[in-house]
């Protein structure tokens, strides 16, 4: 068993499995291992934990601080290989929270780093757990929010979409 353990967000641990058992797909296949927990700090919710698991047949989910050629550079759509849009729900209707004054949405993209093994069976299989700010912004604090979850491998392979249960807030 490989681990490797990888500051996101406030933290991410990251386990990874070698296995010469199991025939994954070569495309990284992404599952919510639980409904996320909530942190609060002085009565206040303050931070939001994700499980997930991953499998992925190839080994090739991670990305190295050298991969910045394209397409990996900064502005390209494969920069990040962790994909993390916020939502929030309100009477019922889902949107992507915008960020005043922009043109964009608050997500939580980042780059998981190389977790390839060495070896001849490149099969993997772990869980990520992400904790990262309950609030999205600064001044936006919607009642109710979720979360969509996507990864990207090095062969441009992305993941299914997975999507946490809405969570209520009290900031």
């Amino acid at each position: 068993m490989v681990q490797k353990s990888i500051k996101i967000f406030g933290f991410l641990v990251l386990a990874a499995c070698q296995t010469t058992e199991f025939n994954f797909p070569k495309e990284p296949v992404i599952s919510l291992n639980e409904s996320p927990k909530q942190f609060q700090l002085n009565g206040k919710d303050s931070a939001v934990e994700i499980s997930f698991h991953y499998t992925d047949g190839d080994g090739d989910i991670g990305l190295s601080s050298e991969d910045t050629a394209a397409p990996f550079n900064y502005g390209s759509p494969y920069f990040y290989n962790l994909l993390v849009n916020v939502y929030r729900v309100d009477n019922g209707v889902a949107q992507k929270i915008a960020i005043p004054l922009s043109n964009d949405s608050v997500n939580f993209n980042d780059r998981i780093g190389n977790i390839t093994p060495t070896g001849k069976n490149k099969a993997i299989f772990g869980d990520i757990t992400l904790k990262i700010k309950a609030l999205p912004y600064p001044g936006i604090q919607p009642d109710s929010m979720y979360y969509t979850i996507q990864i990207i491998d090095r062969q441009l392979h992305v993941s299914n979409l997975i999507q946490t249960p809405t969570l209520k807030f009290n900031f």
